[in-house]
């Protein structure tokens, strides 16, 4: 079903959450070499229309009465071509942007940086999908949009108020054909 990730690129590998200002690219194509997974990558940036977007959310902590208020929230986006189909993952958390890919909407929508989102022992959170819409905009739109005209590599991480919520209402609803997302907090 799902892959390893391979190596990013392009982050600031310092532990703990100082922002970078990067976009962490994870790909789980199972290649074994990232630079030509880098380069697959960059093909559809370049080319590929998004067809559909979703945002999903999950528990920040394993105490149920506090994941109404405390979650987090990326977006999932998916990439046809003629011969195949690409989900990627978009979201902002403390160190950088995360954009992962793969042809298995699992490894991006249940994983970041390949490890399971959230687990209470023995079961596991699956992540909420929230809601979805198809889309009229390219990748390479949504790369524009993210990277020059809304400066997002630069918009430092906040708890309250530049947080992934924002990021993934920012993303979602510059994809999203008819809809838009309100969160709360």
């Amino acid at each position: 079903m799902g892959s390893s990730p391979s190596k990013s690129r392009g982050i600031n590998r310092a532990k703990g959450y100082e922002w970078s200002g990067d976009i962490k690219l994870i790909s789980y194509l199972g290649l074994g070499d990232f630079d030509q997974e880098f380069d697959i990558f960059m093909e559809h940036m370049n080319n590929d229309d998004i067809s559909s977007v979703s945002i999903y959310t999950t528990p920040l902590s394993e105490t149920f009465w506090t994941n109404w208020i405390f979650y987090h929230a990326y977006v999932v986006f998916c990439t046809k071509t003629d011969t195949e189909t690409y989900w990627w993952s978009l979201e902002k958390n403390g160190e950088a942007l995360i954009l992962q890919m793969s042809r298995n909407i699992e490894d991006v929508r249940d994983k970041i940086e390949g490890q399971r989102r959230i687990k209470k022992y023995p079961n596991y959170w699956k992540p909420l999908l929230n809601t979805s819409d198809s889309s009229g905009i390219s990748f390479r739109e949504l790369y524009k949009y993210m990277i020059v005209d809304t400066d997002q590599l630069n918009i430092k991480y906040n708890f309250s108020s530049e947080n992934c919520k924002k990021f993934a209402k920012i993303v979602f609803d510059k994809i999203a054909r008819n809809k838009t997302w309100y969160y709360f907090i």
